[in-house]
């Protein structure tokens, strides 16, 4: 466990929580480290969510499936980043979606319950976890009304825009996105062909530059 500290640290959830603390925290709290292969589901739908995930290596696609059976993208969670937090918090009985490693991952498991009580040992450090929690769960909500707004979206050009902007922030302007084309073009819900030829225009107005999942934004 002791060799993911440092990514740990760098997780929302366990913001302001110092390693020394961390060991007895994540005790506490089950956490339990899971090695999953490419495309065995943790997570089906249908099933309720009891545990919060933190992704230590690899990278898992959270997805729904349509009424004919088609897998529809709705994220991708790459390493530091928590899956199925906002189930956990909202109590569903059922997940809406099936979350299933894209690639060779290492995840952690944490027992939701165990968060929001406060544990045996009356640990000090519990209630900032409950906050982080809390935290957590509002920027995933904020994350999720960024992808209504891009989705709803008419112009490929404006979707890619605001896409590539929402990331900016934390990224600059070399921006890494966790998706390859066709799963960007499943993601912001157009055709991967026109996407592709969309990308093209845009490089060429010297808007963009890109190689593979790699772009520089110049606007």
């Amino acid at each position: 466990m002791k060799k993911y500290y440092d990514l740990l640290k760098s997780v929302e959830l366990f913001k302001g929580i110092g390693e020394a603390e961390l060991e007895s925290i994540l005790d506490c709290l089950g956490a339990e480290i899971k090695e999953v292969r490419k495309d065995k589901i943790i997570l089906f739908a249908g099933d309720k969510p009891q545990y919060i995930g933190i992704v230590f290596s690899g990278r898992l696609h959270i997805v729904k499936e349509d009424s004919d059976g088609n897998r529809l993208l709705v994220t991708a969670v790459t390493p530091g980043e928590a899956f199925a937090e906002a189930l956990c918090c909202a109590g569903v009985a059922e997940s809406p979606v099936t979350v299933l490693p894209d690639t060779d991952s290492v995840v952690m498991l944490l027992h939701f319950q165990r968060i929001l009580r406060t544990c045996p040992n009356a640990c000090p450090f519990h209630t900032k976890l409950i906050e982080n929690m809390l935290g957590l769960v509002a920027n995933k909500n904020l994350q999720l009304q960024s992808r209504m707004e891009i989705i709803g979206l008419k112009a490929i050009r404006a979707k890619v825009t605001r896409y590539l902007e929402s990331i900016r922030p934390k990224q600059g302007r070399n921006i890494t996105v966790p998706f390859n084309r066709e799963e960007l073009a499943d993601f912001l819900c157009v055709e991967r062909s026109a996407l592709s030829h969309e990308l093209s225009k845009m490089k060429k107005d010297g808007l963009i530059d890109y190689r593979k999942n790699k772009f520089i934004l110049y606007s």
